[in-house]
Formats: C-alpha cells, sequence, structure tokens
C-alpha cells in the first residue's frame, strides 16, 4: 500500500469514528437540549439504527452494479449536505426527516471503505488493522476532547464539528485507492445471491449474536456499575481501558491473522465473549473487571478484523460491496438494535445480573453458529480473485 493511500484511509477511518465517538455520548444531550423528549430520542436513536438494516445492503448492490468509487464518494457527500439540514430546525417532525435522510446515506460508505481497505491491503501486502486502528485512535480522541469543548461552548457546538469532519471525510474519498475489479458490473447478481451460500449464512448469524451480546455492555454497563457504587470516573478509566485493548490487537491484527486463521479468531473471540458477559454478570471486584475490559481487545478488535476477511473471502470481486454490506446489517444492524431493544426490557424485568448471563448466552450460541460456518468454509472452492 502506497503512503498516500495508507494515510487517505487512516485519515478517512479516524474522520468517521471521531463522528461517532461524538455522536454517541452526545447527540441524545442535544436533543433533549432542543427540547425533544427522552421518548423521541428513542425513537430517532431506533430510526439510526434501523436505516443501517435496509441501507446497508442496498448501497452494497449498488456499489457492486454501477461502481464502488461512486458510491463511496456520492453519498459521502450526501452525508454532509443530510447532516448540514440539522441546522435548519428542531422540531421533530423534521428531526425524524433529516436522520432518515442521513442515517440512509451514511449507513453507505463503511462497509464499501472496509471492501477497499482489506482488497487494497491484501494486493499490495499492506494491514488493513494498522489502518483501521486510526478509526479507534479518532473516537477516543474526539469523544475526550469534546467534553471540555461542549462545557466551554456548549452541546450545540456538536453540529458544526460533526459537519467539518463529514466534510473532510467527503474529500478524502476522492482520493482513496480504487482497486481495478471495483468497476461497475451491470449484471451482478441479486443482493440476496450472497445468502443462497450457507457458509455465509452461518457467518452473518454468528456476527449477529456477537453483537447482540454487546447490547447489554453498550446500554447499561456503566447504568449497572453506577448503580454499584462505581465513581463515573472510574467507568469512564474501564471504557478507555476496553478501547486502548482493541487499539493494541487492531496494530497487531495481521500478523493474529496469520498465526492463528480467521476461523479459530471468530471462534475464539465468540468464546472470550461468553466469558466476558459471565465476568461482569457476576463480579464488581475490580480486578476482575479490569480483565474483562481487556477482553475488548478480542471481543470487537479481532473478531471484527477476522469478519472483514471472511467477508472478502466469502465473495468474488464484483459481489465484495455486497458482502460486507450485510455483514453490516445483520451484526450491527440486525443484532445490534434488536440486542439494544430486548436489553432495555430485561435490564427493568430481570436486572443487570440476569442481563450479562443472557448476553453471554447469546455469544456462546455465536460459538455454535461459527463452528458450522468454519466448517462450511473449509469445504467450499476458493474464490477467483481476477
Amino acid at each position: 500500500m502506497t503512503s498516500r493511500h495508507y494515510w487517505t484511509l487512516a485519515a478517512y477511518y479516524g474522520c468517521f469514528f471521531a463522528v461517532l465517538g461524538i455522536w454517541l455520548p452526545y447527540w441524545p444531550l442535544y436533543l433533549e437540549s432542543v427540547g425533544i423528549s427522552h421518548e423521541s430520542i428513542g425513537v430517532l436513536t431506533a430510526l439510526t439504527m434501523g436505516l443501517r438494516m435496509l441501507g446497508t445492503p442496498f448501497w452494497g448492490h449498488l456499489a457492486d452494479r454501477r461502481g464502488r468509487a461512486l458510491v463511496i464518494i456520492s453519498t459521502a457527500f450526501a452525508s454532509a449536505f443530510a447532516f448540514s439540514l440539522y441546522f435548519w430546525g428542531t422540531q421533530l417532525y423534521w428531526l425524524i426527516a433529516v436522520t432518515a435522510f442521513y442515517g440512509f446515506v451514511h449507513a453507505a460508505a463503511m462497509p464499501l471503505v472496509d471492501a477497499t481497505a482489506m482488497e487494497t491491503s491484501l494486493k499490495t501486502g499492506g494491514d488493513y488493522g494498522r489502518v483501521r486502528v486510526w478509526g479507534s485512535i479518532g473516537f477516543i480522541v474526539c469523544s475526550v476532547a469534546l467534553g471540555a469543548l461542549v462545557d466551554w461552548r456548549g452541546v450545540a457546538i456538536i453540529l458544526p464539528v460533526i459537519l467539518g469532519l463529514l466534510i473532510v471525510d467527503a474529500f478524502l474519498t476522492t482520493r482513496m485507492p480504487r482497486p481495478a475489479h471495483t468497476a461497475p458490473h451491470a449484471d451482478a447478481e441479486a443482493p440476496t445471491s450472497l445468502l443462497r451460500d450457507p457458509a455465509a449464512r452461518w457467518f452473518y448469524a454468528g456476527a449477529m449474536l456477537m453483537q447482540f451480546s454487546h447490547a447489554g455492555y453498550y446500554g447499561f454497563y456503566s447504568i449497572h456499575l453506577e448503580a454499584n457504587g462505581y465513581s463515573r470516573t472510574l467507568i469512564g478509566a474501564l471504557w478507555a481501558l476496553g478501547v486502548i485493548a482493541e487499539v493494541a490487537v487492531l496494530a497487531n491484527s495481521n500478523w493474529i491473522l496469520k498465526r492463528f486463521g480467521v476461523s479459530r479468531v471468530l471462534l475464539l473471540s465468540l468464546i472470550l465473549a461468553s466469558l466476558r458477559w459471565s465476568v461482569i454478570g457476576a463480579t464488581l471486584w475490580l480486578p476482575l473487571l479490569l480483565a474483562a475490559q481487556l477482553l475488548h481487545a478480542f471481543t470487537f478488535g479481532s473478531f471484527h478484523v477476522a469478519s472483514v476477511r471472511r467477508c472478502h473471502d466469502l465473495a468474488a470481486p464484483e459481489q465484495r460491496g455486497s458482502a460486507q454490506a450485510w455483514y453490516s446489517a445483520f451484526s450491527f444492524g440486525v443484532g445490534g438494535s434488536g440486542g439494544l431493544l430486548m436489553s432495555g426490557f430485561l435490564y427493568g424485568a430481570v436486572g443487570s445480573a440476569a442481563l450479562f448471563a443472557i448476553m453471554s448466552l447469546a455469544a456462546a450460541l455465536g460459538v455454535i453458529a461459527s463452528l458450522r460456518a468454519a466448517a462450511l468454509f473449509a469445504r467450499r472452492a476458493p474464490v477467483s480473485d481476477h
């Protein structure tokens, strides 16, 4: 991978996940500050996730038919334009309409950029993980830095900051590498054709269960710890530890995949996820909670890199946009949003210990899916890469 391509992709990931580092913690606060009710905030959050389920397969198939670079560039600029519409009003109906537009176009880019980054890395002997790690760094830097900026200027400052990052990302897409086989394929198969492959179905099922199992963590880990006497400072430090561990694994993911293989990494990551949620639900002893946070390196970091590689290996070049899009839709869309909805009910109904036990069970079911996917993948013919 050339230096130009490496730093273009690194900067893109950094800005993209910096947006998420602002959006996740501060967007609900902004909505609350303009008078949106908690119920409506929930609707707007669910809308964003739902559009990931619907949008990514559509964009993936369009990229396979019309050209991946065209879709990445056009949706990146459309995302910046869509977000700018938030400046024009704060009425609920307007926010719903803008969120629907923004969520739909913003869902396109990441799976397609992942496909391009993985292809470029494999073609040139580069390391996808060392490019993707800049996304985690961008997330950490912006989520921490924006806290002080919000305290100084108010939560509305997130609007121009996010818009600026989206504009930078849009221009970066014009400089991304364009592998030769990302040209248009007007005769590309239907987007659901990949799902006819049982190896793909079982892989996507495992990815869905992995992200479902994270829902209790993303939604209620902080609440669980605070309710049991942990300070917000210590809770924040535990979250930061998890992301730091993730960065360490991403930076060394190429070696990990070569040493252990994609199927073993996926399987081990799910086993460690089941162990992690069991520990969090069973104890409040800080040393064990610290150890559980270090496992984020595998339950997210190694699992995601291995998943992007498995999507690459599952599909022919003209279908890799769709393969990555289905991974995003099933894992972060179906698994993530479904898990969050269920976690909200379970936390109130059965409590945090039982919630994390159920999350552990979900990851254990993912182990079964991953074993089946690995067996089926080992028997299939390798995909031609020309």
